[in-house]
């Protein structure tokens, strides 16, 4: 009987669906390198590359002998159509080897890795490869194709990749030892406690696929935090994941190796491809897998629970809330924190920062952070414990000579269903609205014990914050929402067990201000109470003046095409999220989920280009419709 409808009022807050990873079911490194993974005989251009030169009917016979040769021809008189049939026939024999369990797989392979590295980036073919030519893809592919297999056996045979160390393979007759650095990131080789294949693993739960081709291996690094971590470090998940791409620039075969050359290690190179985006010269795109990590990671968190224990045990879930990156702070890089609404949390916004992320822009430009909070407390605990983190974060992540990261002032903020109306209080001044609430008499003239008012203080004033300078509403009920009077809302509240820690205080200052307070005081509302339309927190809230210099954004889900007036997402009508004063309004056919609509990601990412100027004006967005 409580479990009904509760699960009712999860549907209706449009909750998304779990994001999740399960092991990959056969070799999931063949989707980006299928045009090559099946490759187990000759293709028709390399067939005709051992016809030019005889070698046809030689290589069905010897076909060691023959790579011997052309390798010798490509040394004389280097051309692609010989490196790129030296790369594919050396892919083609190690899959044989493969097959047959033989140690000189991996012979083979730093072989391809050789000559597709030499086909595209070798100075003696600069004049002579075209970009054009398909088997510039391919020769991509080969080159990811093996350095995938030769770190999935690296793996497999149980050794362990760690950034400022090195490994070896068997290869050759001797140990071939790759140094392995970490490039150009903000994490340090200490952040990395594991690598892992990307391809190892299938997403579901996301409806896009942050994925870019280009060259390297997609790997999953994973980091596990210390429980008593300070500094920055205590806004980190317990256990963070993050992409990283392998890359290695092998020797070339196209000219004989200097004196110990031939015996000198290779270097495997973690980038991070949100930094860099290209490798090799001429420069290519980095391959990236940027959504596996980001789902690796959030599929194993705890955060799921705590939607329950978050709504209906809010006490016991405190202990969890607080501000949480995903990657360390970048200076330079504007904030963008995101809220999430009643009876969720920060996985709500999984797959629209999945989907942000594949703008280069927002890449340089943006940093994402997750703010998690028990969404039974009562309104004015909830706002003062975001505001009090977002305080601290601008603390902890000032310049070294103490001065305030300038792009931290640009901070955007943006806040689902409940969680709009916790980012609305931080952009506005609160003067004497909350506590008139309670009484008109003056909070100064108050009598009472000295820690009970400075409590007190911190729930019911403050003032907009200074480095809030965007706020952006997904379905917000400004005026409230009639589902917290349906039986679904007054179930759900009677359900939750928080301490009325606000109305305990001010209890504590009617003895002694008698006059004061009302006779029948009335203790504070629940969450779900003050999503009432009647709200007096609500119509307080509306009525208070914004900082200067804040912009406001709206976005709302309706679920018909009606007027606006008559329309809703299921929980909150327009009527409700419609607030006068933003710059700008879009309504998109989604329900109450609003935050995981294509269309709502497509306009946040339009309001954050405008943000850095590189949008002056409101575009239409397809599937959408201006609500001005």
């Amino acid at each position: 009987m409580i479990a009904a409808p509760l699960s009712i009022a999860l549907a209706l807050l449009g909750f998304p669906a779990d994001v999740s990873v399960s092991p990959s079911r056969g070799d999931r490194s063949q989707l980006s390198q299928r045009s090559v993974a099946n490759i187990d005989r000759p293709s028709d251009r390399t067939a005709e590359s051992l016809k030019r030169y005889a070698l046809e009917g030689r290589y069905r016979r010897d076909p060691a002998a023959v790579i011997a040769t052309l390798d010798q021809q490509a040394r004389a008189n280097p051309e692609p159509d010989i490196v790129y049939a030296l790369a594919e026939l050396s892919w083609v024999e190690s899959k044989k080897h493969e097959r047959r369990h033989r140690p000189e797989t991996t012979d083979r392979l730093l072989d391809v890795l050789s000559y597709a590295h030499d086909y595209l980036f070798g100075p003696e073919l600069a004049g002579a490869r075209q970009p054009s030519d398909p088997r510039y893809r391919l020769a991509c592919d080969l080159y990811n194709g093996a350095l995938d297999r030769l770190l999935r056996e690296a793996l497999a045979n149980g050794v362990k990749i760690e950034a400022g160390g090195e490994f070896s393979l068997k290869a050759k007759g001797r140990d071939q030892v790759f140094k392995v650095v970490l490039r150009d990131s903000p994490w340090g080789p200490e952040d990395i406690h594991q690598i892992i294949l990307a391809s190892a693993f299938e997403v579901s739960g996301l409806p896009t696929l942050n994925y870019r081709y280009g060259l390297g291996v997609p790997l999953i690094a994973v980091r596990r935090s210390d429980k008593n971590a300070e500094g920055a470090e205590r806004f980190y998940p317990p256990e963070m994941a993050f992409p990283l791409t392998a890359f290695v620039t092998p020797p070339t075969k196209l000219r004989d190796p200097a004196r110990g050359e031939e015996n000198r290690g290779l270097t495997l190179e973690l980038i991070d491809p949100l930094r860099t985006r290209a490798v090799g010269a001429p420069p290519m795109p980095t391959e990236s897998d940027l959504t596996t990590p980001l789902a690796y990671m959030w599929s194993r968190s705890d955060l799921d629970r705590y939607r329950w224990t978050g709504l209906l045990r809010p006490g016991p879930a405190a202990g969890r809330a607080g501000l949480m990156l995903i990657r360390p702070y970048e200076p330079g890089k504007i904030p963008v924190v995101m809220v999430h609404g009643l009876a969720s949390s920060p996985l709500a916004w999984v797959a629209m920062v999945n989907d942000l992320l594949l703008d280069p822009r927002i890449q340089e430009r943006y940093q994402f952070m997750l703010y998690m909070y028990p969404t039974g407390i009562p309104f004015p605990i909830a706002a003062a414990g975001l505001r009090e983190t977002l305080q601290q974060a601008e603390q902890t992540f000032r310049q070294a000579d103490g001065r305030p990261d300038p792009a931290f002032y640009k901070m955007v903020l943006l806040g689902h269903s409940m969680g709009g109306l916790l980012s609305h209080s931080m952009a506005v001044d609160s003067d004497q609205k909350f506590w008139e609430l309670n009484t008109y008499v003056p909070f100064q003239q108050i009598k009472g014990p000295p820690e009970v008012l400075e409590e007190l203080q911190r729930y019911m004033f403050f003032d907009a914050l200074p480095f809030v300078r965007r706020v952006v509403f997904l379905a917000v009920p400004h005026r409230g929402s009639s589902l917290s009077r349906a039986l679904v809302g007054r179930v759900s509240s009677n359900l939750i067990s928080a301490d009325d820690h606000v109305s305990n205080l001010l209890s504590r200052l009617v003895r002694d201000n008698p006059e004061a307070f009302p006779r029948r005081f009335r203790r504070v509302p629940t969450s779900i109470e003050t999503l009432d339309p009647d709200s007096p927190y609500l119509k307080a809230l509306l009525a208070m003046q914004p900082g200067r210099g804040v912009t406001f954004h709206s976005i709302i889900g309706s679920e018909r095409p009606e007027g606006k007036e008559n329309t809703t997402d299921g929980v909150v009508p327009y009527r409700s999220s419609h607030i006068d004063g933003v710059a700008s309004e879009v309504i998109v056919q989604s329900d109450h989920g609003v935050q995981k609509n294509p269309y709502a990601i497509m306009e946040v990412h339009r309001i954050l280009l405008e943000h850095i100027g590189m949008v002056h004006q409101a575009a239409a967005v397809p599937g959408a419709r201006s609500g001005e």
